[in-house]
């Protein structure tokens, strides 16, 4: 308790127009209730969803819209960099403006932008249009800290990992119901009106379910942005968990880019086999949880290095034997890294500053999801001109230095813990 005091102090301090906290902590709830938990789980995974589903249908798009693999994978970095806008604008509010206001905002503003992605009429108008859809799809990122706020410190890692699980369920099979709809059922555009009439329902169970939580803080909206810039130089220990989760979804995110165009390619395949690896990635989905608990009992660290461990290994394999048995066996260890990865992070970032959870979290969220950005870019680019072995290349690239952070961040970490404290005279 001592030492997120000091933290919450630290965070106000710095801020150059400080808040009005009426505690150094969050003001106590009851325990969140199992039911309305996986109610909330669903409700990440049905908004992170609306970010995910063009992702099988690059292809598409490309012969539809006469652009190159370069032109059309930029559907996919505009929605990851509109989701990390989103992050930066809305997520903060949490803190400030009760979450279940602001996220039922956002899911009825996301339910029109996607019927307007539907009827796009052109590549630039549907990077227009994902843009800001990934800005209105962040209802999830204040799901999580409300969940947080709602149980008891020994079990947050396992809140985290349910919310994850059910926010990787959306995301992978996202691309699994994209493909298909769009093979099957009139195209890519109908699955757009699907995602729409899924936002409307989400929106009305949410209305009924999520219980009314008041913020911890009096500020405006001013303040509060500027009081972002504090807590990323002064909170302590943010940092390398945070960039360690950039890097690594970087990597995930470029793989999921090419994918469209490694199936057609290489195998001969469209958009329902891109979209069916989906599938396989919902066993790291399902990991979700098993990871919080080893974080809960082993520490983050632990876990982050053995799902950097597992992610790097995924890549090496695929990048030495493409067959469709080792993108099977690699999408499984990529998936259970990267999303081991996302929960430990997560819970140790989002717990350092309690009074400022959605604000860690958007700072945390924001980088994760620029290093999603990149990686999309740098995927779609590396594709153009090196094909499968120079995606391979910069994923591994990039894991390879989140590893050089982990270990770096790990050593300083032990070294503040075993720093003599000193005695006055």
């Amino acid at each position: 308790m001592a030492r997120e005091q000091e933290h919450a102090l630290t965070a106000i301090e710095t801020d150059p127009q400080p808040a009005i906290p009426s505690t150094a902590t969050a003001p106590i709830a009851p325990e969140l209730p199992a039911h309305t938990l996986y109610v909330m789980a669903a409700a990440c995974g049905a908004s992170a969803a609306n970010i995910y589903y063009c992702q099988p249908l690059l292809g598409d798009f490309a012969r539809q819209f006469g652009g190159t693999a370069q032109q059309a994978g930029m559907v996919a970095t505009a929605a990851q960099v509109g989701y990390g806008l989103g992050l930066l604008l809305f997520v903060p509010l949490g803190d400030i403006v009760e979450r279940r206001r602001v996220v039922l905002t956002l899911v009825a503003i996301c339910a029109v932008l996607l019927l307007a992605t539907a009827a796009a009429p052109t590549l630039a108008l549907l990077i227009v249009a994902q843009l800001l859809v990934g800005i209105t799809a962040t209802s999830s990122q204040l799901l999580i800290p409300l969940g947080i706020d709602l149980t008891p410190p020994e079990r947050r890692g396992h809140t985290v990992g349910v919310l994850m699980a059910g926010l990787l369920c959306g995301l992978l099979l996202a691309r699994v119901v994209a493909g298909f709809v769009a093979d099957h059922f009139g195209g890519w555009r109908t699955v757009f009106l699907l995602a729409a009439g899924v936002m409307i329902v989400l929106g009305l169970v949410l209305r009924a379910e999520l219980p009314h939580r008041a913020p911890t803080l009096k500020m405006t909206y001013g303040k509060l942005m500027r009081s972002l810039l504090g807590l990323s130089l002064h909170t302590r220990n943010l940092w390398p968990a945070t960039l360690v989760s950039g890097l690594s979804f970087g990597s995930f995110i470029g793989f999921w880019t090419v994918l469209s165009f490694l199936m057609s390619d290489y195998f001969g395949r469209g958009a329902s086999e891109a979209g069916l690896f989906g599938i396989i990635g919902l066993a790291g989905a399902a990991a979700a949880p098993l990871a919080g608990r080893v974080s809960d009992r082993r520490g983050p660290g632990f876990t982050l290095l053995l799902a950097l461990l597992l992610s790097m290994a995924a890549f090496a394999l695929m990048w030495g034997w493409v067959a469709i048995a080792s993108l099977v066996i690699g999408v499984l260890l990529m998936d259970l890294g990267v999303q081991s990865i996302q929960v430990a992070a997560q819970a140790k970032v989002i717990a350092l500053v309690p009074e400022a959870r959605s604000r860690i979290n958007t700072i945390y969220m924001v980088v994760r999801f620029i290093g999603g950005a990149a990686g999309s870019a740098i995927a779609a680019s590396a594709w153009t001109y090196a094909k499968w072995p120079g995606v391979c290349a910069a994923a591994m690239t990039g894991l390879a230095l989140a590893t050089a952070i982990h270990f770096i961040g790990t050593r300083r970490e032990r070294m503040a813990i075993n720093q003599p404290v000193p005695v006055a005279p």
